[in-house]
């Protein structure tokens, strides 16, 4: 049988015979013919590889069944080296290793009307397949980089396999581990994907990746999260001179709570993560867990699920973009909802989000009770009181004294408790002339009718003193600033003016019991001690200018 361009009446017909057949006739002999398939079988002589070599000459129908679309011949090489059009691949040392391989030429002319598209060249590896029912593979070939070539198979349907242990049949499977965990069932693999790198400048394989399906459906947590189209890869590396290594990782659906999200498991310690952004139309809040948490009617906007599937563990969270109401005066930002479970036991639910408090942004939690209830609770570190103080009068109702104006906060707190009621508390220094002494600031916002409350403060611990003094301070006229302090143990008053840095005689230390009452003035930099025994009182102070706490006073009462 004889083919001329002339007879396929097609403009691409002369690239086909001039770039790659080098030509005038294309000449099958031993011709057999196909009429149902539409091909011509026998053997050919193929410019710059020889004569006699086994073909098949396909033509292939338009989509109407009317007109041949497209010619595509088919010739086995005589041994390793593919050279048509632009591509000259010395593939010999893939024949050393794939003893059972040949290297095949594909030619493939378009006949469409409109001109089609240029000759089109195909480099392809037939290999015997293995497993189930032992059908040739076919292996495209194609230049990777300027000394690689990958070597690539993705049949449609996918290749059945026995078992996993089929793959060491492979030319490359060889000394590779195709064992997955225990844990994983492994139910009718089929190959979808294997992508063989070699290197053609140091002639010999660099890696190989295989994937595989081994299960439509896994339980995890029965009743709670499955796994959906699961899929193990494979990647074999081989360095030089050592055995191959054999790295695994599974991909999968993992649906939990109605949500189910493409993600990758590790092996072998079967940890799995998975993501997506949203929206999910079909997929809302999980009302069962986040009924009362200001989320039920908010569109999610991301969702991740990260597992253990060796122990029964998950954690499902849900991202939200639009603020959660969680109460009528607050609400939640850049919330999220985590529902993490271990087997078939209730799950922890918990809300996470920002809480804008004045210009502070509180990072807060709130944990669900077992009546149904929030509870949230937040903290930042670092914050000027007086970017909170017009929050705290607007949202509970609290007016703050001017001298905890000027107050940095090392740590702010916040608490709504399941009540509604809203606390606050924070932790600062406080000066007390040249020392400084632990400020506390704590509020509660009022319920109903109830007015806020605001109060502050100090902790000084004595040396002498079995427990810190703890000493509530008050505004007071001019700016300055009271601080009392009643304890159930007695102090000696000359222990707190030593702390302030002063010194006490001896003469004054003799006059002065233990007292269990005491009030502190600061105020323009200086410190004015008072304290009543009973039968004594006495007044120190010290001076803006840091001199000595002096006694001005005392007196004997009968």
């Amino acid at each position: 049988m004889t083919l001329t361009p002339e007879q396929l009446v097609h403009e691409n017909a002369l690239e086909l015979f001039d770039d790659y057949l080098f030509t005038d006739a294309l000449t099958i002999h031993d011709p057999e013919v196909d009429l149902e398939a539409l091909t011509v079988s026998g053997r050919l002589t193929l410019a710059r590889h020889g004569a006699d070599l086994p073909c098949t000459l396909r033509f292939l129908g338009d989509a109407r069944g009317t007109d041949v679309s497209a010619v595509v011949l088919d010739a086995q090489l005589p041994d390793w080296r593919f050279r048509l059009g632009d591509l000259d691949l010395d593939l010999g040392f893939l024949g050393t290793a794939w003893k059972a391989g040949r290297l095949h030429a594909f030619l493939t002319l378009g006949l469409s009307e409109d001109g089609g598209t240029a000759v089109t060249s195909r480099c392809v590896v037939r290999l015997p397949g293995i497993g189930a029912d032992h059908q040739q593979w076919e292996f495209d070939v194609a230049p990777s980089g300027v000394s690689t070539v990958t070597v690539s198979l993705a049949p449609e349907e996918g290749l059945p396999l026995a078992a996993l242990a089929d793959l060491a049949q492979l030319p490359f499977g060889s000394g590779a581990d195709f064992a997955l965990p225990a844990e994983i069932p492994v139910a009718a693999p089929r190959i979808r994907q294997i992508q063989v790198v070699a290197d053609t400048g140091q002639r010999r394989l660099r890696s190989v990746w295989l994937r595989v399906s081994v299960a439509d459906h896994m339980p995890v947590i029965p009743g709670t999260a499955e796994l959906t189209t699961v899929e193990a890869e494979f990647t074999l590396t081989f360095p030089e001179g050592g055995p191959v290594r054999t790295r695994a990782a599974l991909h999968a659906g993992i649906g939990v709570h109605g949500y189910t999200l493409g993600g990758t498991v590790t092996v072998p310690e079967l940890e799995l993560t998975a993501e997506a952004a949203g929206p999910f139309p079909d997929t809302g809040t999980p009302a069962a867990f986040a009924a009362g948490s200001g989320l039920e009617s908010l569109p999610v906007a991301h969702a991740t699920v990260r597992a253990n599937l060796r122990e029964g563990s998950y954690a499902l969270a849900l991202g939200y973009s639009a603020p959660a109401a969680t109460g009528s005066d607050f609400a939640l930002e850049n919330a999220s909802l985590e529902i993490a479970g271990h087997g078939k036991g209730a799950p922890d639910v918990r809300v996470l989000g920002e809480l804008a408090i004045g210009s502070a942004r509180v990072r807060a939690v709130a944990a669900r009770t077992t009546d149904g209830r929030w509870e949230l609770a937040g903290s930042v570190r670092h914050v000027d009181f007086a970017s909170v103080v017009d929050w705290l009068a607007e949202h509970m109702g609290v007016t703050a004294p001017e001298f905890l104006r000027g107050v940095v906060l090392d740590d702010l707190s916040v608490t709504r408790r399941t009540d509604g009621a809203f606390e606050l508390s924070a932790d600062s220094l406080f000066s007390l002339g040249s020392r400084k002494a632990d400020l506390t600031i704590s509020a509660a916002g009022g319920i109903g009718s109830e007015a806020g409350h605001l109060k502050a403060t100090l902790s000084i611990d004595l040396p002498t003193a079995a427990e810190p003094m703890v000493l509530e301070l008050q505004a007071q006229a001019e700016g300055r600033v009271r601080a009392s302090w009643q304890g159930d143990a007695a102090v000696f008053v000359t222990d707190l003016v030593e702390w302030l840095g002063g010194t006490v005689d001896d003469s004054v230390r003799n006059l002065l019991p233990e007292v269990t009452r005491l009030d502190l003035m600061t105020g323009d930099g200086g410190v004015v001690v008072a304290a009543d025994a009973g039968t004594v009182r006495a007044v120190f102070a010290t001076m803006p200018s840091g001199t000595t706490p002096a006694l001005l006073a005392d007196a004997h009462r009968d």
